[in-house]
C-alpha cells in the first residue's frame, strides 16, 4: 500500500486539497490534489519527512524543482508552484489528462503505426531539447508518457545536476523498447517503423546528432504513412460517389 506523510484529504498551503497518493519513491510521496482558488486537478510531490532531516536531499528537491521551471517546451507537464508548508518541501505541478502508456500496455492495447511514429518523434525533439539546455533527466517510463487527443504529452522528468553525455541513447534505446508492444503490426509501414525502432534500441556508436537524424528518418517515414492514410481515404471516397 502506497505510504501516505499525511492522513487524506488534507489541505496544504491553504489552497491544495490533497485526495490520494498518485505515486511516490523513496524521498518523496506524489498526491492527486485539487487547487481551491483556481478549482483545477494538480500533483503535489511532498518531501518525507525523513528526507527533510539530510540537507542535500532538501537541495536536489529544490533545485530539480527550479530547474522543471525553466523547461519550456509544449510537450513537457508545467510545475506550477514551489512552496515550503507544513515543516517540509511541496511542488505543485501540471496534472495531465490523458491516457498513460503503462495502461495501454498492461491492457494488450495496440496504436496504428502513425501514432507510434509522432510518439518516437516528439521523443526525438525532447531529446534533442534536453540536449541544448544540457538538462539531465530520468530514464523513459512508460508512466510518464500520456495519449491526448492529439499527440502526446509528457511528465517534467528533468532532474539537478550534469546531463550524462549518452543519456539520450539510453532514453530513446529504453523508449523504443517497452513502446514496441503498443505498435500495431497490421497497420501500413509497420514493419519498417519496427526496424528503425530496434535500430533505436541496439544504437552502438552514439553521436551529438543521433536524436536529429533519428527524427528526420521518422519524418520521413510519417510522410509515408500519410500518403498511403490519404490514399485509402480516397478509395473510400471514391466507392461511395460511383
Amino acid at each position: 500500500m502506497p505510504y501516505s506523510a499525511y492522513s487524506l484529504p488534507r489541505v496544504v498551503a491553504q489552497q491544495y486539497i490533497l485526495s490520494s497518493v498518485h505515486g511516490e519513491d523513496a524521498d518523496t510521496v506524489t498526491y492527486a490534489a485539487t487547487q481551491k482558488n483556481m478549482s483545477r486537478d494538480v500533483l503535489v510531490r511532498s518531501l518525507r519527512p525523513a528526507a527533510m532531516q539530510d540537507d542535500r536531499k532538501v537541495r536536489f528537491f529544490v533545485e530539480t524543482a527550479r530547474l522543471q521551471a525553466r523547461i519550456d517546451h509544449p510537450n513537457i507537464a508545467a510545475p506550477l508552484e514551489l512552496l515550503e508548508a507544513d515543516g517540509t518541501w511541496h511542488l505543485a505541478m501540471e496534472r495531465i489528462k490523458g491516457e498513460p502508456l503503462d495502461m495501454m500496455v498492461n491492457s494488450g492495447r495496440v496504436l496504428p503505426s502513425i501514432v507510434i511514429c509522432g510518439l518516437l518523434q516528439q521523443l526525438c525533439r525532447v531529446c534533442i531539447y534536453l540536449d541544448i539546455e544540457r538538462v539531465a533527466s530520468v530514464p523513459f517510463a512508460l508512466e510518464h508518457a500520456y495519449l491526448m487527443d492529439v499527440g502526446f504529452r509528457f511528465d517534467n522528468m528533468a532532474l539537478a545536476g550534469p546531463r550524462p553525455r549518452h543519456a539520450s541513447m539510453r532514453y530513446l534505446s529504453d523508449a523504443a523498447r517497452l513502446i514496441e508492444p503498443v505498435l500495431d503490426m497490421e497497420s501500413p509501414l509497420a514493419g519498417h517503423l519496427r526496424r528503425v525502432m530496434v535500430h533505436m534500441q541496439n544504437i552502438s556508436t552514439w553521436r551529438p546528432l543521433t536524436p536529429v537524424l533519428f527524427n528526420e528518418e521518422l519524418t520521413r517515414l510519417q510522410m509515408e504513412m500519410l500518403r498511403i492514410q490519404a490514399g485509402e481515404k480516397a478509395l473510400v471516397s471514391n466507392a461511395y460517389t460511383k
